[in-house]
């Protein structure tokens, strides 16, 4: 499957990464630094977030991709398998998890929202380790949204594309660069999600005239130089694999493209999908991908796994810096997504902007000493984004100010389902409830509070057994043999309004 590639063994060879990374803060006694008398007992805490990966574009779930790096994490760690957001966009998932609250707690349900900074729901995650002495550091995509933000709790500040008062952006400190990379991705248009931006090309610029590598560069310079004694908080986010599909040259190589399997369509004539219909583009889409040709998706398919390992050969050159600075001695480390991608599936439906699985689940890997149990694990429990907040506070010893929704990942499981959201459709609102095996879909009347829902607001629905259809192509609500479930899933999302 895989073809030589020494871009790629640059940053860090399969046989180093497994090294670094399978015992990831848990290195041999004898190659751990000894503690200083009065260092701070504390965790380092570091939280990796990329953009649009798909719950199952990991190299320990489905072989044909290449993830060398989070399939380590996953051996040191505790990997949740069943992990959603909280709205299947950026700007209110990135909120749900920076302030642990959900988009109705929030108020940013859509990618146009944002809250500024007199108008805060919460603390961040960052003030929450700043106000407790912790040194904060974050390095890329945050997307709070259309209002101008100060850093929002971080000292240091380097971001990709929107700025921050207090914080450097890449067309900052490089102008040059980023105008040639916004030359390049020109063609692919808003967002990079037009069909070119899908169907992607080999870049032709170097990596650290990419947003993602000239981010990383940063965060490996930072980590370098860093002197501060005090426990970090480190937070480094990604804009990829995110379309356009233009990775760097080199990460293509490594895939035969024609063996990459590519989206199964339903056997329908027209899109189904109650909650999300017309809004994902969908004359875009589905006028170019119905007669696309075999090879384009596979082209297409495999620029998005080479996205996926570009990030994760990325991600083990910063944890590789870690290791070497001491800052894995003591740490815990969590990855995950801001929401998935539907890459063609459920009748050409592309990126996100709907409650269906390949768009809500989420990767989501927990791991360093912090984890005492578990190491080596998956764990099939229903899991929140919102729990990565109150994961991270325990982990650290930090009391919240107020009462968070989530919960402590490294406790007992706690949930009986995952919650997400839409708003995507005017007037509408859609709520989903999920477990492993079943998935209910409520679209209800829209309303200003979340505990003004009701029974009588109930406009249709979807519900499906994901057990036996993963793809969710037969809608059973309504359906006598679900008429029980669909009732407890029901007052289940109906409870989980009521508490916002």
């Amino acid at each position: 499957m895989m073809k030589t590639n020494m871009r790629y063994c640059r940053g860090g060879i399969l046989a180093l990464l497994c090294s670094l990374l399978c015992t990831c803060g848990r290195a041999p006694e004898n190659e751990k630094r000894p503690a200083e008398v009065g260092a701070d007992p504390r965790p380092n805490v570091i939280l990796i977030i990329d953009d649009q990966h798909r719950y199952d574009a990991l190299g320990k779930v489905n072989p044909q991709v290449l993830t060398p790096t989070l399939d380590s994490l996953a051996a040191s760690g505790i990997h949740f398998t069943q992990a959603v957001c909280q709205a299947p966009m950026c700007v209110p998932s990135r909120n749900s998890v920076m302030f642990g609250l959900y988009p109705s707690q929030t108020g940013v349900f859509r990618n146009s929202d944002g809250v500024p900074d007199t108008a805060l729901p919460g603390k961040t995650m960052a003030q929450y380790f700043s106000d407790a002495g912790y040194e904060t550091a974050g390095f890329g995509k945050t997307h709070w949204g259309k209002h101008r933000t100060g850093t929002r709790g971080f000292e240091t500040r380097y971001s990709s594309e929107i700025p921050e008062d207090g914080g450097i952006t890449m067309a900052m400190a490089d102008s040059a660069a980023k105008a040639r990379y916004d030359a390049e991705i020109g063609p692919m248009g808003p967002g990079e999600e037009n069909n070119i931006g899908y169907l992607g090309f080999t870049s032709a610029l170097p990596e650290e005239d990419h947003r993602d590598g000239w981010i990383n560069q940063q965060a490996l310079r930072y980590l370098r130089e860093r002197e501060d004694d005090r426990p970090l908080f480190f937070y480094l986010s990604y804009m990829k694999p995110h379309a356009g599909h233009n990775p760097p040259a080199g990460y293509e190589d490594l895939y035969h493209t024609d063996s990459i399997r590519y989206a199964v369509q339903p056997p329908w004539d027209l899109d189904y999908s109650p909650h999300a219909s017309g809004v994902n583009r969908r004359e875009l889409y589905e006028g170019f991908w119905k007669t696309a040709t075999p090879e384009q998706w596979r082209l297409m398919t495999m620029r998005y796994y080479a996205n996926v390992t570009w990030i994760d050969d990325m991600l083990g050159r910063v944890l590789s810096e870690m290791k070497r600075g001491g800052l894995l001695d003591n740490a815990i480390v969590v990855y995950t997504s801001d929401h998935g991608e539907m890459l063609g599936e459920r009748y050409y439906r592309f990126n996100k902007y709907c409650l269906y699985d390949a768009s809500v689940r989420v990767p989501l890997i927990v791991t360093g000493s912090a984890v005492a149990n578990g190491v080596g694990t998956e764990d099939a429990r229903p899991v929140d984004l919102v729990d990565v907040l109150p994961t991270l506070l325990q982990a650290a010893g930090i009391t919240p100010d107020a009462a968070l929704p989530g919960v402590n990942l490294l406790a007992p499981a706690a949930r009986e389902g995952s919650f997400s959201a839409l708003h995507e459709r005017e007037g509408e609102a859609a709520f989903m409830w999920r477990t492993a095996e079943e998935k209910l879909i409520l679209v209800l009347r829209r309303k200003d509070q979340a505990r003004a829902y009701g029974p009588e607001d109930i406009i249709t629905g979807e519900f499906y057994d994901l057990a036996a259809d993963p793809r969710e192509w037969n809608d059973l609500y309504g359906r006598a043999g679900v008429a029980q479930q669909q009732q407890k899933f029901t007052q289940a999302i109906l409870e989980k309004l009521s508490g916002m």
